[in-house]
């Protein structure tokens, strides 16, 4: 997602920081190539129009911070309006403010409304909540078959009436919840077509008859900016207050992930990240713009290892980490756990583009190889691996198996890994000046 975004991007600020003062000629060639980017992304034109005024207004203001050079604070402006384009400092899912709280899915048949109204009901079991399922899709024979079995997966509770009217199925939904001290109901309802216009028209009925607190239009990802004109159809007979996009894992390009929250007026909620029941994450918008801009993502990576990690563990390598006495035993130790955090590959996606080159692809056998390094060296290397001079390196290469070449990777990555995550640690993170995220 986003990769041709960030890669020109990332040249623009290249020719930026290569520069000393900058002048409102080059700010305004900057921004051109800007402009290219996101249209070329497919990103709704006024969605650029007005992302492009708006960064040409914060990067012509005289304040500048003291600690960043002229093309950093190019950067940190791009960072700042990609966060606010994307829907602002935050990224929370629904908030349950009070029971029952009832959420209903829309889309287009197709778009992977059921299996998210499953991947949804987990997240929220995970929160604390009490989830109910309830099958409104009354025009795909399966559906009620696929989100039991979904219901059942998650460990939460479900309720149909495979014969029953769209007004005694919420009825009794509403009551088995009341009964069984459940908190939110979740309703999937059947896809349709924005111009399919009595389907449109039964969807307002559903919606009159549940009344939704949160009604989230789920889009793929791969559609571009399609999903723009698709939502506000939607929005007009069931008003969205927020959207689930799937495939946010795929190469899309990310048009309609940047254009929705300014086009629709309304979140990013959750985002699709893979086809297993746990693959639904919040949509965090600073994050996301973090990464276009080629910061990384810090913030993102620790979260992954501490989510993967004992309690007690997390705790410990966040203190090494913070304090820079994180080694290469700790190293070993997180190595261990990278297969349960998706791979190398998903950690050094969450490093900065400056670094690791976009769209780099890496071996996953490499974190064993790393591991055959590090068990090669002595006590003292592991502790202060500084002191791995040439000779100490061939040694450790011929215990290992690996050229010394190998070996330098590996200390690269041990470095730039422990100064982001120190940086990503510090509330003013570091030279930057981003904030924390």
């Amino acid at each position: 997602m986003f990769e041709s975004v960030k890669k020109a991007l990332g040249g623009v600020f290249d020719g930026l920081h290569r520069k000393g003062l900058l002048s409102q000629g080059d700010i305004d060639a900057a921004l051109a190539e800007v402009k290219i980017a996101l249209l070329g992304a497919d990103v709704d034109y006024r969605v650029v129009k007005s992302f492009i005024a708006r960064t040409r207004e914060a990067c012509l203001d005289e304040k500048v911070l003291k600690s960043m050079s002229p093309g950093d604070q190019v950067v940190k402006v791009l960072y700042d309006q990609l966060t606010e384009t994307l829907g602002g400092q935050g990224g929370k899912g629904i908030a349950v403010s009070h029971i029952p709280f009832r959420v209903m899915l829309v889309g287009l048949q197709g778009s992977g409304k059921t299996t998210t109204l499953g991947k949804l009901a987990l997240l929220l079991k995970k929160e604390g909540h009490y989830p109910l399922l309830i099958p409104g899709d009354f025009g795909r024979p399966a559906a009620y078959q696929q989100l039991q079995k979904l219901a059942a997966d998650a460990g939460v509770s479900f309720y149909g009436e495979p014969s029953a009217t769209v007004e005694d199925l919420l009825q009794g939904a509403d009551r088995w919840a009341r009964d069984k001290g459940l908190d939110v109901l979740l309703l999937d309802t059947q896809g349709r077509h924005e111009f399919d216009t009595e389907l449109m028209e039964e969807l307002e009925k559903v919606g009159r008859l549940y009344h939704p607190d949160e009604t989230l239009i789920v889009l793929d990802a791969m559609i571009g900016s399609k999903a723009i004109p698709l939502a506000q159809s939607f929005d007009k007979v069931a008003p969205l207050t927020g959207a689930i996009f799937t495939k946010f894992d795929s190469p899309a390009q990310g048009g309609a992930v940047l254009s929705f929250k300014e086009a629709i007026g309304t979140p990013i909620r959750y985002i699709g990240v893979g086809e297993h029941l746990e693959d639904l994450d919040y949509f965090v918008p600073e994050r996301h713009a973090a990464r276009i801009v080629g910061y990384g993502d810090m913030d993102g990576l620790l979260r992954r290892y501490s989510e993967a990690e004992t309690q007690a563990k997390a705790a410990d390598v966040a203190r090494k980490v913070q304090s820079g006495k994180f080694d290469l035993y700790d190293l070993r130790e997180q190595l261990l756990e990278i297969g349960r955090v998706g791979g190398i590959n998903k950690m050094l996606e969450s490093l900065p583009s400056a670094v690791v080159p976009s769209g780099a692809v890496v071996d996953e056998g490499l974190a064993k190889r790393f591991m055959a390094i590090i068990d090669s060296m002595t006590d003292a290397e592991r502790r202060n691996p500084a002191i791995l001079n040439a000779s100490r390196k061939r040694r450790v290469a011929r215990g290992a198996g690996v050229d010394v070449s190998e070996i330098n990777r590996m200390l690269k990555q041990f470095e730039l890994f422990s100064r982001m995550a120190k940086m990503a640690g510090n509330k003013h993170a570091g030279s930057f000046g981003l904030p924390r995220f």
